[in-house]
C-alpha cells in the first residue's frame, strides 16, 4: 500500500499545522509523565488517531488494539498498559514525521511488520543507518541520566541489537520489541529519540 504523503516544498515551518504537531508532541509527554487517567488517554488516543490518520503511513503499525480490516482501534478494550504503549508509539512517530519534514516515508505490507520504502531524503536515510555504536555514544553523553539509567539503557540497546540481528520475520521482531517500547514508555524523550532509529532498524 502506498505511503500517505504531504507536500512540504512550500509548507512554513510557523504554520498553525506544525505547531499542532509540536504541541500534540507535548501532550503526549505530558500524560505519559503524569498519573494515568483512562478518560484523558483514552481521549488523546482518539484525538490523535483521528487527527494523523491521512499524515501517517498505517498508523495503527506495531500498535495495540487496531483492526487493520475495518481501520480503526478498538480504545474501549484498552487498559493502563495498551494505551501507554500506543500513546509512547504515537509521540515517537509525530516526533519522527517532524524529523523527517513532516512527511511520513514508512509503510506496512499485509502481515510483514513496518518496512522503509526505498526513495529515502539523504536526511532519512542517515538517520536509519545511524550505528548502535552511535547512539550508546550518546547516551553515555546524556548528563540528564544517572549512572544507574545510562548503564540499564546501554542494556536496553543490546537488547534492541540482539533482536534487530535475528534472523526471523520482521512480524516476529516486532513482537519482541513491544517489552522495550513499554520500558521506553516512563523514559525522557531525549532517550526515546535516541532509541527510535535502532528500533526502526526492524524494518530496513
Amino acid at each position: 500500500m502506498e505511503a500517505a504523503r504531504m507536500d512540504i516544498s512550500n509548507i512554513d515551518m510557523s504554520t498553525p499545522f506544525t505547531k499542532m504537531v509540536d504541541e500534540d508532541i507535548q501532550k503526549c509527554e505530558a500524560l505519559l509523565n503524569d498519573s494515568y487517567n483512562e478518560a484523558e488517554w483514552k481521549r488523546l488516543h482518539i484525538e490523535l488517531t483521528a487527527k494523523y490518520a491521512s499524515h501517517l503511513a498505517d498508523i495503527g503499525s506495531d500498535m495495540y488494539e487496531f483492526f487493520f480490516k475495518g481501520n480503526f482501534f478498538d480504545v474501549d478494550s484498552m487498559g493502563e498498559n495498551a494505551l501507554r504503549h500506543n500513546l509512547f508509539v504515537l509521540k515517537n512517530k509525530l516526533t519522527a514525521f517532524k524529523n523527517f519534514g513532516y512527511r511520513s516515508k514508512i509503510h506496512t505490507t499485509s502481515g510483514n511488520g513496518i518496512e522503509i520504502q526505498n526513495n529515502l531524503t539523504a536526511t532519512q536515510t542517515q538517520t536509519i543507518n545511524i550505528t548502535f555504536e552511535d547512539v550508546r555514544r550518546q547516551i553515555e553523553e546524556m548528563t540528564g541520566l544517572s549512572e544507574g539509567e545510562t548503564q540499564e539503557t546501554l542494556t536496553k540497546i543490546d537488547e534492541i541489537k540482539a533482536i534487530v540481528e535475528l534472523k526471523e520475520p520482521k512480524k516476529t521482531k516486532w513482537q519482541k520489541i513491544k517489552p522495550i517500547l513499554t520500558w521506553l514508555a516512563d523514559k525522557s524523550v531525549d532517550v526515546g529519540i535516541a532509541l527510535l532509529p535502532l528500533i526502526m532498524k526492524i524494518g530496513g
